[in-house]
């Protein structure tokens, strides 16, 4: 009987310390996107990114533009990011955590071209092809 409790502790100790690795994960993974974010910072906003698209991945965009930063909702997940020239870096994040990087050009006022990636900063390597089409007048 007094097994079980040698047994006990070491679980306990696991799970109070595991939650000390993941916030720090969190806490990491949310600092690279900010990093990220702020280095495509290069210039001034010369195109307004705001507005309702639709991507056949990802389904309704929705993107509020002030001061060259970006808000919004894509699919579940929570938009932020910034606008340098015609070129916006977002990162799409759910429940605290940056899962995707997106990279976009306005090409016109009706699209939206870039990439996103699973990667915390954005990767060529593991990035994929997304256009953004306007739906809103």
């Amino acid at each position: 009987m007094k097994i079980l409790p040698l047994l006990v502790l070491p679980i306990v100790l696991m799970v109070s310390l595991g939650g000390c690795s993941l916030s720090e994960k969190y806490a990491a993974n949310n600092s690279a996107g900010r990093t990220w974010v702020e280095a495509g910072k290069t210039g001034t906003a010369r195109a307004n990114f705001e507005g309702v698209y639709y991507s056949p991945e990802w389904g309704t965009v929705t993107l509020n533009q002030e001061n060259g930063k970006i808000v919004g909702s894509l699919a579940h997940y929570h938009v932020s990011g910034v606008v340098s020239g015609k070129n916006v870096r977002l990162l799409l994040v759910d429940d605290q955590w940056v899962e995707f990087t997106m990279l976009l050009r306005r090409v016109s006022y009706e699209k939206l071209t870039g990439s996103y990636s699973g990667s915390v900063p954005h990767s060529d390597a593991d990035s994929t092809p997304v256009t953004l089409l306007r739906i809103d007048n």
